[in-house]
């Protein structure tokens, strides 16, 4: 599957990376795209029958199936986020039944977060509950998917613009860690990183698609940083996950600039 964020602003930086994405899944398996907030810019939609969805959504994608399984960004929250839901409701490509849900894909069990409308991100209470209600038994067992996929808004840590989220850090890090997640994907920084310090979860930004920001110096457990236009690319099987980061440049050209594998025991 492919996940992206940031893609809302309807410029050509977000036409050129959706023409990469549909490019990419022409020639490979792609399941679905993880849709990773600020999907609508400036104030998200006041209406299921906004315009906004077919300017910054359905122009984009145009050709192209998905389906779209999304979350909500800070600037979604500055409209009516009850609009999307509805929206999910009459589209056939935009999947979004609340806030924060979960779906199962393949050996994977996915969980969508609302990370909330501040510029620091936060995951409540009453989500982080429900998280471990579905992950008290070891992944695998009972009829649970080997991969635990969470995925939101708010980067845990980053070398972007907006930098580490300290609730994310105090708060969501240890209650990922705690119901074994093993992948954190998100956006709000405009750019694309891979942070990886050898513990679960392994963090991976994916803001790229459409308008950039400059980075700062990377942390010591970026693996991979890029101000660029791009999306990330997951394989998951039941013992190995494969990642490729895929840059878009302004012409149009992609070229995986990072590769990296992880084992499932």
């Amino acid at each position: 599957f492919v996940f992206l964020g940031d893609t809302g602003k309807g410029g050509p930086g977000q036409k050129r990376t959706a023409d990469a994405v549909k490019a990419w899944c022409a020639e490979r398996r792609c399941d679905f795209v993880a849709y990773l907030g600020d999907n609508l810019y400036p104030e998200g939609a006041q209406s299921a029958d906004d315009p906004i969805f077919k300017e910054k959504f359905e122009v984009f994608w145009e050709g192209f199936d998905g389906p779209f399984w999304v979350a909500l960004g800070n600037h979604d929250h500055y409209g009516k986020i009850e609009a999307e839901f509805a929206y999910a409701k009459t589209s056939k490509k935009w999947k979004q039944p609340a806030a924060w849900y979960t779906f199962t894909q393949g050996v994977a069990d996915f969980y969508v977060f609302d990370t909330g409308k501040e510029e620091e991100g936060s995951i409540s209470a009453d989500q982080l509950a429900w998280l471990g209600e579905h992950t008290s038994g070891p992944a695998g067992e009972g009829g649970a998917a080997p991969w635990r996929v969470a995925y939101g808004h708010h980067p845990i840590h980053s070398s972007g613009l907006h930098g580490d989220g300290p609730d994310m850090m105090r708060v969501v890090e240890p209650a990922f860690a705690k119901a074994g997640v093993d992948f954190w994907l998100c956006g709000h920084d405009h750019n694309l990183e891979v942070l990886d310090d050898g513990k679960a979860p392994v963090e991976i930004v994916s803001g790229g698609g459409g308008d950039l920001r400059k980075v700062n110096p990377p942390q010591p457990t970026s693996t991979y940083l890029a101000s660029s236009n791009g999306f990330g690319y997951l394989i998951l099987e039941p013992t190995r996950a494969t990642l490729a980061m895929v840059e878009v440049n302004t012409g149009g050209v992609s070229t995986v600039a990072y590769h990296q594998e992880w084992a499932k025991p």
